[in-house]
């Protein structure tokens, strides 16, 4: 149990980020926000795994897992709920010493589902040693973002309602995806999948004013993304036990291309239809990582993991915004009881290609258990952190006085999972 101490320890070290300015939401909004965990275990594990990772992650996490599966037929299903809380405030000042405080202003709560599972089969043969094959899916992208704002007069004695201001964009793209592994040696196994992605995205802006004096500013803007050629996305992993203790493994997701044909439909122009594609180059992915097993009584094993995206090679048709390349650290330690029942806890420590100083730090625990040839996993994780922005709606709409300094966003976001692993055969 000292483990799980020093763990804590270290992941309330990191739950404080800085703030930074930075148009955060729109960028997720535009590019998507990656799934970044692959069933329940590996979000207890902080996001880590490429060298322990469960086999049911594998088809997702690193293809070369697959080999761990004892030979038989596997079904996995879960689902995923992610939580996301933003609250906006923006400063006030008083006439004595200037800067009082943040007020909020608007504040928004929304819970994303999605499911995901795959079927893998594992056999041995002769010269091929340990062959697995699986087929499944997962939520590649979330694009999904809401945000409400009631506008009232902050001069009106009586809180006069002036109007709301909304956004809501809808879909994420899924990948189906296809996976070998093959251990060709004792203890190397080598994997690969392919995957395509499917779905769609569609955005709403709306300006709803409701006192009479501002009905003329209302506005309704659509925009429809269709994906308009095949995306497909192709990995390699391997997997290496150096001993009973010591595991290595690697994946390299190579560079994909998304193509959208964009539809965008605005009140302002008569509901006049603009039609436009859109050329996303998404950037090659490569990662490396370890599980070491304690030695012990009780089967601890500590996995760690690095990954590194080159996002300034990302390339937007539409746009010559300039990214840069981004690191994460996964970190996660499990502890397996007497009645194997494990415990398990992790961190995850990321960059964001906005900006050099921006990061992102998921902090996570989880558990799980096995009854007969069903194993069941859940876990939770938060991450929270602020940043700084101008305001996504100027007060001029509703004729009110600009603010000059930029709001206060903190963004709290909630992950769940929960995993069934069956044994068909």
């Amino acid at each position: 149990m000292k483990y799980f101490y020093y763990l804590l320890i270290l992941l309330l070290s990191f739950e404080y980020t800085a703030a930074q300015s930075n148009n955060f939401n729109k960028l997720q909004m535009a590019y998507g926000r990656d799934m970044m965990f692959y069933d329940a275990r590996n979000l207890a594990l902080g996001g880590s795994g490429l060298a322990g990772g469960s086999s049911s992650a594998a088809l997702f996490l690193n293809p070369a897992l697959l080999s761990k599966n004892t030979p038989g037929l596997y079904v996995h299903f879960g689902t995923a709920l992610d939580k996301l809380n933003e609250d906006r405030s923006y400063p006030y000042y008083d006439t004595f010493v200037g800067f009082n405080d943040y007020g909020s202003y608007s504040y928004n709560s929304h819970w994303y589902g999605s499911i995901y599972g795959n079927l893998s089969y594992t056999l041995p043969l002769p010269y091929l040693g340990v062959v697995s094959l699986a087929a499944g899916f997962q939520p590649f992208k979330d694009f999904r973002y809401d945000y409400v704002e009631e506008v009232r007069d902050p001069l009106d004695k009586s809180d006069k309602l002036l109007g709301y201001n909304t956004i809501s964009q809808q879909g994420l793209l899924s990948e189906t995806v296809l996976a070998f592994s093959v251990q060709p040696i004792k203890n190397l196994s080598v994997g690969i999948k392919t995957g395509v992605l499917s779905g769609s995205i569609d955005s709403t802006m709306m300006i709803e004013p409701k006192a009479a004096e501002h009905l003329a500013a209302a506005q309704k803007n659509k925009l429809g993304k269709d994906l308009k050629n095949t995306a497909l996305l192709f990995a390699f992993g391997l997997y290496y036990r150096l001993n009973e203790r010591l595991s290595f493994g690697g994946l390299m997701r190579a560079p994909y291309t998304v193509k959208f044909a964009n539809s965008y439909t605005t009140s302002l122009n008569d509901t006049q239809v603009v039609k436009y594609d859109q050329e996303l180059e998404y950037p090659l992915s490569i990662g490396a990582g370890l599980e070491y097993r304690f030695q012990n009584i009780l089967a601890a094993r500590i996995n760690f993991d690095f990954k590194y995206e080159m996002w300034s090679r990302f390339k937007d048709s539409r746009s010559h915004r300039a990214f840069f390349d981004t690191y994460t650290i996964n970190t996660g330690i499990e502890h397996i009881f007497f009645d194997k029942v494990p415990l398990r806890a992790g961190l995850l420590f990321s960059t964001l290609p906005q900006s050099q100083d921006f990061s992102r730090t998921v902090i996570t625990l989880g558990t799980g258990f096995k009854t007969g040839n069903l194993q069941i996993d859940f876990a939770g994780g938060i991450s929270s952190f602020k940043y700084y922005q101008e305001d996504l709606f100027p007060d001029s709409i509703y004729n009110l006085d600009e603010r000059s300094d930029p709001d206060r966003v903190q963004l709290t976001r909630f992950f769940v999972r929960l995993s069934l692993k069956y044994q068909l055969l």
